[in-house]
């Protein structure tokens, strides 16, 4: 998975550093306070043993650094000094490879395809009932605030009626998705599916067929059979 980190990324992994710190240093003895006021400011972490104090700052390596934030590190500095205390500014670094999971996606999909169920699987039968969303794979998250523009593919189960809402049957089809999440709201928006995978429904030979052909509603119509369509 791609992700393009622009803010909250970068906090949870100056956080988890905080975090793997502390209870390192609680384990050698130092008393650990995190997220620390002192004197009106505030500080990642203090950790305090007998007549040591040492201030901490955590920093993403290669984040942009602003005057203010510059301003702020000395500020923090002469802070330091003032308490008698030393100050260290850790620079956390990034996995090469970094995987980011978003609790909820599969729910909130759900929700959002059952208010507005894709073309592709409402047109094969007289109603498309959406089941669940599962099997949720991220493919490209970029984040911006709460708002997290996401692509990857899932796993579609409904149920299928007759116009007259007869059962017909209980499919599963792959899908490729992209769409918008509003992580504090816990919402999808602009969900766009493609890449319906409808072979299990219609079969495969018949599904790649058509598809192939142009068309984009494959038919299990077959010519020697007269039943009218649902």
């Amino acid at each position: 998975m791609i992700v393009e980190d622009r803010g909250i990324g970068g906090f949870f992994l100056e956080r988890a550093a905080a975090d793997e710190l502390s209870e390192q240093l609680s384990r050698d003895g130092w008393m650990v306070e995190k997220e620390a006021d002192i004197d009106g400011s505030r500080l990642d972490l203090v950790a305090r043993r007998g007549s040591e104090t040492i201030f901490f700052e955590f920093k993403l390596a290669g984040s942009p650094s602003s005057d203010d934030w510059s301003a702020q590190l000395v500020a923090l500095q002469q802070l330091a000094r003032r308490h008698g205390a030393a100050f260290r500014l850790v620079l956390v670094r990034p996995p090469r490879q970094m995987e980011l999971e978003i609790d909820g996606v599969a729910q909130m999909l759900f929700n959002a395809l059952v208010q507005h169920p894709p073309w592709q699987v409402a047109d094969i039968a007289g109603h498309t009932l959406i089941e669940e969303v599962e099997g949720v794979d991220l493919e490209s998250v970029q984040i911006r605030g709460t708002i997290a523009r996401v692509r990857g593919e899932a796993n579609l189960g409904v149920t299928l009626q007759t116009g007259g809402g007869e059962a017909i049957g209980s499919e599963t089809f792959p899908f490729a998705f992209s769409a918008t999440l509003d992580l504090a709201e816990g919402r999808a928006d602009e969900v766009e599916v493609d890449d319906v995978d409808l072979s299990s429904w219609y079969g495969e030979e018949v599904y790649s067929h058509e598809m192939d052909g142009g068309d984009q509603t494959p038919s299990n119509d077959n010519s020697e059979q007269d039943d009218p369509p649902f």
